[in-house]
C-alpha cells in the first residue's frame, strides 16, 4: 500500500490513536447534515460547495489518522480523489486550466500529481505526466496518454476507473474495504448492463473485473439481450430486497444497497468499518446536495426517489 501513499499528500502531523479518531468520529456522525439541504433547496448553494464539506472532512480524518491507519485507508481516499482527476481532466481538455487549478487546494492528492494536471502543455501531454505517476497504481496506467490520443476522453475516463478497480481486487485489502470494493464494482457493473440494455449498446469490454458478478455472465446476458437475466442478476444480490420496480434504470436502489452493506460493515468492531461508514456518508451528504441543486424545479417525490437512502 506505500505506493498508493505517494499519491496522496504527506502529512507532517503523525497522527492519533485508532481509539481517539473512532471516538471523535462518532461524534461528529451524529452532526452530519444540519441545513445544508434546507440551504441547497433555497438556491443558496452551488455545486462545489456541496462537495466542499465532504473534501474537508476527509482531509481532517486523514489528518488525525496515524500512518498505519492512512495506508489501510489509501485505496478509499484515492478512490474518492479519482473524481478530481477526472473533473480536471476535463477542464484541462476545454482548456480551462484555471477551472483545474480551483479543485486541487481542497484535495488530498499529492503535489506532483496536482502539478502534473496544471502544468502547461497540451492535454496530451497532461495524459502523459498523469499517467507516469499513476504507474504507481498499475504498470497499464502508462498507456493511457495513448488511449487519450486514439480514442479520446470518454475511453480514456472509463480506463482510469477500470484499472483502479481491478487493481483493488488484486491488492492485500483490509477484508472490511475488500468487500466495499467488490460491491462497488458489482453496483457499477449492473448499472452499466442496464444502460446498455436500455440504449441497445454493446459494449462488454465496459465491464469491471472483480465484482462476485463475473464479467461472462455480464457479458451473457448484455449478448441475449435479456432484461429478465438482469433483473435475476439484481435479485441475486445478498440483501438487495425487493427487485428495483424498473430494472433498467436500477443505480439509485444499487447505491441503496450498497449504502446499506456499508452500514453493516460499520458494526465492525476493530474500527475499520466505522471510519469507511462515516466516510461513505459524507459523500451520500453531498451526493443527495449536489441532486438537490441540480434538480431545481423537480418536484419532493421525484427527487426523494433519486436521493441515496
Amino acid at each position: 500500500m506505500r505506493e498508493l501513499m505517494t499519491l496522496l499528500s504527506r502529512q507532517a502531523f503523525n497522527g492519533y490513536p485508532d481509539e481517539y479518531l473512532l471516538a471523535r468520529l462518532k461524534g461528529r456522525r451524529a452532526g452530519l447534515g444540519g441545513g445544508r439541504q434546507s440551504k441547497a433547496a433555497a438556491g443558496g448553494m452551488t455545486d462545489a460547495e456541496a462537495w466542499d464539506p465532504m473534501s474537508s472532512e476527509f482531509r481532517w480524518v486523514y489528518r488525525q489518522m496515524n500512518e498505519g491507519l492512512r495506508q489501510t485507508f489509501a485505496p478509499l481516499f484515492l478512490w474518492f480523489e479519482l473524481r478530481t482527476i477526472i473533473l480536471c481532466l476535463r477542464f484541462r481538455r476545454g482548456g480551462e486550466r484555471g477551472k483545474a487549478a480551483g479543485l486541487l487546494p481542497a484535495s488530498l492528492l499529492a503535489k506532483p500529481v496536482q502539478q502534473a494536471m496544471t502544468d502547461d502543455g497540451e492535454p496530451a501531454a497532461v495524459m502523459d505526466a498523469l499517467s507516469g505517476l499513476l504507474t504507481a497504481v498499475a504498470e497499464p496506467y502508462r498507456g493511457l496518454g495513448a488511449i487519450y490520443r486514439e480514442r479520446g476522453g470518454r475511453e480514456h475516463e472509463q480506463r482510469l476507473v477500470t484499472l483502479y478497480l481491478e487493481r483493488m481486487t488484486d491488492l492485500p485489502l483490509h477484508p472490511v474495504l475488500r468487500e466495499f470494493f467488490r460491491a462497488l464494482i458489482d453496483l457499477r457493473n449492473l448499472a452499466t448492463l442496464a444502460k446498455q440494455l436500455r440504449w441497445q449498446l454493446h459494449e462488454p469490454q465496459a465491464f469491471i473485473r472483480g465484482g462476485e458478478i463475473t464479467t461472462e455472465r455480464l457479458g451473457k446476458v448484455l449478448a441475449e439481450e435479456n432484461t429478465a437475466g438482469l433483473a435475476a442478476l439484481l435479485a441475486a444480490l445478498p440483501d438487495m430486497g425487493a427487485p428495483p420496480a424498473t430494472p433498467l434504470d436500477p443505480e439509485q436502489q444499487l447505491f441503496g444497497w450498497l449504502t446499506a452493506k456499508v452500514r453493516r460493515l460499520g458494526r465492525d468492531l476493530l474500527g475499520v468499518g466505522l471510519v469507511l461508514d462515516y466516510l461513505w456518508r459524507c459523500f451520500v451528504e453531498a451526493h443527495n446536495l449536489s441532486l438537490v441543486i441540480h434538480g431545481e424545479g423537480l418536484d419532493h417525490e421525484t427527487l426523494g426517489a433519486e436521493m441515496i437512502g
